[in-house]
């Protein structure tokens, strides 16, 4: 352990404490030891006191998620989830490994089982502090003296949040680094990032507050290889790309199809998981597995301690939004949790503003022991004029310009709308030591009416080029319409054991979802079939009022029906070799029927799907991954000429893990992942209809660094290079064309620092930057918007219970066009310089 916290004392100080800490010990006596020799940490809850149900430490019960590993690092996390003072010498641990701890539990239970058959007992010195010494049958056998702890001189440093992962080797220096030990998300287990061989990142509540963050699409910036959604886009379709394929967006594991609602939201997210490449394993509700990858959204939970926030940001563009934070225990056995915000905000481009809300309610049911059942519902709203974009001709080619803030659509456009609501369980239960059952179900509704009068081109609705010379368009009037009911049912059981030299954890599985869609999509293209009217961009005027294209009939019904069982097997071997495999055995039905058309037509896909993959600890800092995996996805809302087969993906990946005296970490990938059967037009159909034929191939390096080189400063940095590119030319285009908006080189960089000195204790500021090369703005390559880079910056103070935080966004106002995926050919200009401040209460 490194000694690196010398530098950074803190006389510690009788009193209440009104702020989380961590203390570290390096003192006896008045003389300087290593850390090495003795460690003590320091947890105090947020908010100050503890409320009356929870006077003594050792009798809260907490929920406590601490892996099997060794019995110093359980120790350190053990400490930080009960927020309790530890006391113990790291020296007598060595070698020693703990057992698994999971569930709901006292202090004095889950310190009990961690030194279960470690020869050592604990002992309270007072109600929030710990000491451990060896047991009395282990000093007989050793004939050595229990161990007593002289008197101390104790240093430190402030630290952030309570129950954050924290590094044994650092001593928890500091909480608020950015970095994350362990993630759920890609095994459904709780696994250490370095043993799971597969491009996956982890995103703390840290970093989106101290960034402060103002929805979902922004914070993805900071994982390499990810294209975030616009922000303008309407919540119809999810349009994050990774590794320069569609994504899927979830909620605590439940796939969210269209993801509609008040999906930027941030309020309830306590962290972004995010897993590269097919994840056909796990993850196949809705319409089944991922193929890009996954961003996985987990919420937050009830806790048994008392606390709340409230707060309200304002910022540029009559931006304004109220939220807040509210968690009440009713009892030991009964916690809620609450979570909502409002956001309404006008744009820079005409005529948009966006109203948008989210409510998030949660109840937890707990015996305290082996049981927790936990009850979450979700309600969100979105409503917003549609924003179709600019087409390519007057902004970033052409002979004339554009305004960028232009809004093209007549004044009379009703605002479009999406909603989503949804109500989910989790029950999980430890059966023994050794096995662990979790069974998740999950009812949802959501549904969306988009309406716009839309440009229509000489390349057809893409409309990246005038119907006639040298800048009219025609225009048509168009409606949207879905709605979708889910209901989806997951469950695992986990099954832990030591077999030899090896350390296993099996995981039996199987899902169910059932998603029915019914919608229509009318257009209007005037009695001649040439518009509704025209538009002129070089004088344009909005003199077509809007009308509603059709009758509202729904004509067009979907049926995704997609299940099946999965095993996953754990494995190290020797501490140094990590194996995951897994096999699942999955089904893809598909029911399509086009009233308008007569087309019906139906699927019923089953395959074997397999996962493969190695860790090698090369040493104790870095390690060599390599994995293979395929995935199966129905292919929603597409209008087949016959079968709709679904679309298959394989996926290749190799890289380098590595924690440098966790201070320095990070992953280095190299990555294949080959898409068949892709939906594509079929040019010989009058009705332009798709089959399921298209190759795609996307190959790259990415690499993910986070950098904490002293107490306070905070690094991370990413680079990522994409060749994603069409393998034929069934899809209308050239083989080996690039697939649109995806740049083949992006990066980010973001230095945060959180003053120690005590002058300025509570200040902290950060800077950051995106830079991204062209993307090409249709798959047919026509036209490329240009490189561009966008500065952030942001100042925070923090006081006791009170924040107060300010943040600019584009702070150079850089002037650029980013690809717009609103029927191809579109682009969107940059957001512009925008300010934002904000005040929020804890208590």
């Amino acid at each position: 352990m490194k000694a690196r916290i010398n530098d950074f004392r803190y006389q510690l100080a009788v009193g209440a404490w009104h702020r989380p800490a961590i203390y570290l010990c390096y003192a006896l006596n008045g003389n300087r030891v290593g850390v090495d020799t003795w460690v003590l940490i320091w947890l105090a809850a947020a908010g100050g006191q503890l409320s009356s149900s929870q006077a003594v430490a050792a009798e809260s019960v907490r929920h406590f998620n601490i892996p099997g590993q060794s019995l110093n690092n359980a120790l350190i996390q053990f400490a930080a989830q009960a927020e309790l003072e530890l006391i113990f010498s790291a020296d007598m641990l060595r070698e020693i490994v703990s057992p698994d701890l999971q569930g709901d539990m006292s202090a004095e239970q889950a310190l009990t089982r961690l030194l279960h058959d470690s020869g050592f007992a604990h002992r309270f010195i007072d109600t929030d502090t710990v000491t451990l010494e060896r047991s009395l049958e282990q000093a007989a056998s050793t004939n050595t003296p229990p161990v007593t702890l002289d008197a101390m001189t104790v240093v430190g440093s402030k630290t952030g949040e309570a129950g954050t992962e924290i590094g044994a080797e650092s001593m928890l220096a500091d909480v608020r680094t950015y970095a994350v030990s362990q993630i759920v998300s890609a095994t459904r287990t709780d696994t250490p990032i370095k043993q799971i061989p597969q491009s996956v990142h982890a995103l703390k509540r840290t970093l989106l507050d101290d960034q402060q963050a103002i929805n979902v699409s922004e914070s993805l910036i900071n994982v390499s290889g990810v294209v975030p959604r616009n922000v303008l886009y309407s919540p119809v379709i999810e349009g994050t790309l990774i590794r320069g394929f569609r994504s899927e967006q979830l909620i605590d594991g439940f796939t969210q199809y269209y993801n509609p609602g008040d999906r930027e939201s941030t309020v309830n997210i306590d962290k972004i998981e995010v897993l590269k490449g097919s994840n056909a394993l796990l993850y196949s509700g809705g319409s089944g597995s991922p193929v890009g990858g996954v961003v996985n959204l987990l919420s937050k939970l009830p806790q048994a301690k008392y606390f709340g926030q409230a707060g309200f940001r304002i910022g540029s563009d009559s931006f304004y939004q109220p939220f807040f934070d509210i968690n009440q225990p009713l009892n030991d056995h009964v916690l809620t949790r609450i979570t909502g915000e409002y956001t309404n905000a006008r744009d820079n481009i005409d005529m948009i503003e966006t109203q948008r809300f989210n409510i998030n309610p949660a109840l937890t049911l707990t015996d305290n022991d082996k049981t927790r059942l936990t009850l979450q519902a979700k309600l969100s709203r979105w409503q917003q004029p549609e924003y179709q974009g600019l087409p390519v001709t007057g902004s970033i080619a052409g002979a004339f310009r554009i305004r960028p803030d232009l809004f093209l659509g007549p004044a009379n456009l009703p605002d479009s709308h999406s909603d989503a609501d949804a109500v989910w369980a989790a029950l999980d239960r430890q059966i023994n030591r050794s096995w662990r059952l979790n069974l998740k179900a999950r009812y949802a509704h959501a549904k969306f009416d988009e309406k716009i009068q839309t440009l229509f081109g000489s390349d057809g609705l893409s409309a990246d080029r005038p119907l006639s010379p040298t800048s009219s368009w025609a225009l048509v009037n168009a409606e949207l319409f879905q709605q979708q009911h889910e209901r989806s049912l997951l469950g695992n059981l986990q099954g832990k054991f030591k077999l030899g030299p090896s350390e296993n954890n099996l995981l039996f599985g199987a899902d169910y979802s059932r998603l029915r869609d019914a919608g229509f999509i009318e257009g209007d293209f005037g009695p001649s079939g040439l518009g509704v009217g025209t538009l002129n961009l070089q004088a344009p005027v909005f003199d077509t009022p809007y009308g509603v294209p059709g009758p509202g009939l729904e004509n067009q019904f979907i049926e995704n029906i997609t299940y099946g069982a999965y095993l996953q097997w754990q494995s190290t071997l020797y501490r140094h070799f990590h194996v995951l495999s897994g096999l699942r055995l999955g089904k893809v039905d598909i029911d399509f029927n086009n009233a308008q058309t007569g087309v019906h037509v139906k699927t019923d896909t089953l395959k074997w799907l397999p996962r493969l993959g190695g860790v090698i600890d090369l040493n104790d800092e870095v390690s060599w991954f390599v994995s293979y995996s395929a995935g199966m996805r129905g292919q929603p809302f597409v209008n087949f000429v016959d079968t709709p087969a679904p679309e298959l993906s394989n996926h290749l990946e190799t890289g380098l893990k590595f924690n440098v005296a966790n201070q320095f970490s990070g992953q280095l990938a190299l990555y294949q992942i080959e898409r068949s059967q892709v939906a594509v037009t079929d040019s010989s159909d009058f009705q332009r209809r798709s089959v399921a034929a298209g190759q795609q191939r996307s190959r790259g390096v990415e690499l993910d660094l986070l950098w904490q080189p002293f107490e306070g400063l905070n690094l991370l940095a990413n680079y990522a290079h994409t060749d994603a590119r069409f393998m034929d030319d069934k899809a209308g285009v050239d083989a080996g064309n690039r697939l649109a908006q995806v740049p083949d080189d992006a990066g980010r960089l973001w230095v945060h620092y959180r003053f120690q000195q005590d002058a300025l204790q509570g200040f902290s500021v950060g800077f950051g930057v995106y830079a991204r090369a062209g993307a090409y703005v249709s798959n047919n390559n026509r036209f490329k918007t240009a490189a561009y880079h966008s500065f952030d910056a942001a100042l925070a103070y923090e006081t006791g219970r009170f924040t107060w935080a300010a943040t600019v966004k584009n702070l150079s106002d850089e002037d650029y066009f980013q690809p717009y995926g609103y029927f191809e050919g579109r682009v969107a200009p940059a957001p512009g310089r925008a300010g934002f401040v904000s005040v929020s209460i804890k208590y």
